[in-house]
């Protein structure tokens, strides 16, 4: 079977390039309380509020939902989003939207929230079945889409700004959604909303900003403004990061890593990702962890086996953070030994033992990684042997 290409929004000619940039974002402590201003500016008055149920217990939402009713809306709240989301919670979602006939869209959580919102998006512009929407993305949409807003609590996968949406089937099958038309319109990135994320999740979802700014930085895709965007937002969670762990109240800190997060995922829908991530899907096809925690064990080796044939790549993202060297070789070795300490700050795992993970599971995943379209993007490509050898090198048990 032959291996697949980078999606259409990444391209690979040094002339030829697109650009697109997501909905309007406010930045801010406070931002937040602009969302019923914005709703109602849409004409919306039955907003379906999506979250999960972690962050309603922990009274996120519920002051989002009384500033909805006090502006006088009537919001309806689906809490059921799971934290790798599903197919299930979509259908939920758009049978909440249906019941309740609801007229706009709030999502308030992490990336698993903010997915199923965007898929539910693209479900609502469609006639045709949700895995054929899945597969085709704008180009299956015929309907103009809802109001949708987005209220991230995490700084993490950007799936804010990002192009692409992943929900899983029955089978654990994961799908990705690449749509343009379904991101959401008006992002408010209020670093207050993030304050009572657990340490572990802070940890994890950091990390997953700092590799979609690595991926989108030293890729070889083409697309200036995303490189230019991938740099910032490398820079700015390298240091945030660290800087979060330590004292977790800190609003700079958290303001820091909440448009890192934003920029990243804007820049990988502008260039894609790299091999890290091209390693990383087949792996979580078989096991259910979250997305930092196999992006901490793939991203090492994968950058080992791609430093020479990115030195420069990586050299300009070592300057970026601060780093230092006295030529290309010696930065970009720094690059690498700056994301190995990262990952253990972190305290994230880093080898597939950690993961549960078999020898003697990996060949299903060796045969999916020649086929993903992000280690096609990796400016060093891999042979089916080589990509045996890197999982090896992850240490399976």
């Amino acid at each position: 079977m032959a291996a697949t290409s980078p999606p259409a929004f990444f391209g690979t000619e040094p002339d030829r390039f697109d650009f697109a940039w997501p909905g309007h974002a406010v930045f801010g402590a406070g931002c937040a309380r602009q969302l019923p201003d914005w709703v109602l500016a849409q004409g919306v008055r039955r907003p379906l509020v999506l979250s999960d149920a972690g962050l309603v217990q922990a009274g996120v939402v519920a002051p989002l939902l009384e500033a909805l009713r006090a502006a006088g809306t009537a919001p309806a709240l689906y809490d059921g989003v799971a934290a790798n989301p599903t197919l299930d919670n979509v259908a939920q979602a758009r049978s909440a939207w249906s019941s309740h006939r609801c007229d706009g869209l709030v999502a308030i959580g992490g990336g698993s929230v903010i997915d199923v919102g965007k898929v539910l998006v693209a479900g609502l512009c469609s006639d045709a079945p949700i895995e054929q929407v899945l597969r085709e993305g704008d180009r299956a949409l015929s309907r103009q889409a809802p109001p949708f807003a987005a209220l991230p609590t995490t700084a993490g996968t950007g799936s804010e700004s990002t192009t692409a949406a992943l929900v899983k089937d029955e089978h654990g099958r994961k799908h990705v959604l690449r749509s343009r038309r379904s991101r959401p319109q008006w992002v408010a990135l209020d670093p207050a909303l993030t304050l009572t994320v657990p340490p572990a999740v802070t940890a994890s979802t950091g990390f997953d900003t700092v590799m979609h700014a690595l991926g989108a930085a030293t890729n070889r895709a083409t697309n200036p403004v995303g490189e230019a965007l991938a740099l910032q937002a490398l820079a700015l969670s390298v240091r945030a990061l660290p800087a979060v762990l330590a004292e977790p109240e800190s609003l700079k800190a958290r303001s820091d890593m909440l448009l890192a997060s934003y920029l990243a995922g804007a820049a990988m829908s502008l260039r894609g990702v790299d091999g890290i991530h091209g390693l990383c899907t087949p792996l979580e096809a078989l096991v259910d962890v979250p997305h930092a925690h196999v992006l901490a064990v793939t991203c090492v080796p994968l950058m080992r086996f791609t430093r020479a044939a990115a030195m420069a790549r990586y050299a300009q993202a070592a300057r970026a953070c601060g780093l230092t060297g006295s030529d290309d070789d010696t930065l970009a070795n720094a690059l690498i030994e700056a994301v190995d300490r990262l990952r253990l700050q972190a305290g994230l795992p880093t080898t597939l033992a950690e993961l549960a993970l078999r020898a003697d599971q990996l060949e299903p995943a060796i045969d999916a990684a020649v086929q993903n379209a992000s280690l096609r993007l990796n400016a060093r490509q891999p042979s089916r042997h080589e990509i045996a050898e890197l999982y090896r090198a992850m240490k399976p048990a």
